[in-house]
């Protein structure tokens, strides 16, 4: 067929501003297209770890971010959490330890160990048994739990909770779990408990912003539950154990609603005045921070 030249000229100035046209909005789908293809979706946030956080808030302190514990101090749960899950009452030994205490000697890698675990019971169930997971599962013991382990619950932690035990009786059944060795070589000897009187006096500061409004004036007349600091309530709960359980407690715990927020020269010029208060002497050197120099120094009195 044979086109007229007028009609040439006229359709192929047309069909350059159609094409001149189409080819931008193609450009445009495309590029539309490929955007949308190569936008990664929007990140979900990722939920803090529960046990993780309540092993950090309560465990921390004395064994450790990493669970190595301190050397002639505190125990490590590295590889030692598996090897109890692995002994027959193993499971129920941990969930006691943890409600109610440890206090006595105890034998982990070869080492001793001799102080006073306190008791967690005013921590939520759903919380120990977090706690507990974490420690089973933390640092690769996942490669050594026994091959039925089951994550811990907040059932057995509130099933537990109704028996009451003391300290003591927990380390009876850890000796029957874990006989002591009789090679094993105490890692401290014991001495007597250091602090001066400037240290105390910043220590009472400390105490008349941070805790008399639930420990009371005198330490034992709080209005707001605070369990009493002096007396035959604190011989009973520390007067076994070193300075190293009571700085770590104390550490964890307070204040209530900022545990762990003040410096460590702080906790221990604090513990140096509840010490005064229970009738410890000062001397001449100061309580010191380190919870490994802690360690030795014993809370027993002749």
């Amino acid at each position: 067929m044979r086109w007229p030249i007028g009609s040439i000229r006229h359709t192929v100035p047309l069909l350059s501003l159609c094409a001149a046209m189409l080819v931008p909005a193609l450009l445009f789908a495309v590029s539309s297209t490929v955007v949308i293809a190569q936008t990664p979706p929007s990140p979900k946030p990722v939920a803090a770890d529960s046990g993780a956080r309540a092993y950090s808030n309560y465990c921390a302190s004395c064994h450790q971010e990493n669970g190595q514990g301190i050397a002639g101090a505190f125990p490590p749960l590295v590889g030692h959490v598996p090897g109890l899950l692995g002994r027959a009452g193993g499971r129920e030994y941990l969930i006691r330890v943890v409600l109610f205490g440890l206090a006595g000697e105890i034998s982990v890698n070869g080492h001793n160990f001799s102080g006073v675990m306190p008791p967690w019971e005013s921590i939520r169930d759903n919380d120990i048994a977090t706690a507990l997971n974490h420690a089973a599962t933390a640092w690769d013991n996942t490669l050594r739990l026994p091959a039925d382990f089951k994550p811990f619950q907040a059932s057995e932690i509130a099933a537990a909770r109704g028996e009451k035990l003391a300290s003591t009786a927990v380390h009876a059944l850890r000796q029957k779990l874990v006989p002591a060795s009789s090679a094993s070589v105490s890692t401290a000897v014991a001495s007597a408990v250091t602090f001066t009187e400037a240290q105390a006096t910043e220590g009472l500061a400390t105490y008349a912003k941070n805790c008399a409004d639930c420990h009371g004036s005198t330490l034992d007349n709080g209005e707001f539950g605070g369990a009493p600091l002096r007396g035959l309530w604190f011989r009973n709960k520390w007067g076994n154990g070193s300075v190293a359980s009571l700085y770590a407690f104390t550490k964890a715990r307070m204040p209530p609603d900022r545990p762990g927020a003040l410096s460590d020269k702080v906790y221990a010029d604090l513990v140096a005045y509840i010490l005064s208060v229970n009738g410890y002497k000062p001397g001449n050197q100061e309580l010191p921070a380190d919870p490994k120099a802690q360690q030795p120094l014993s809370l027993k009195r002749d």
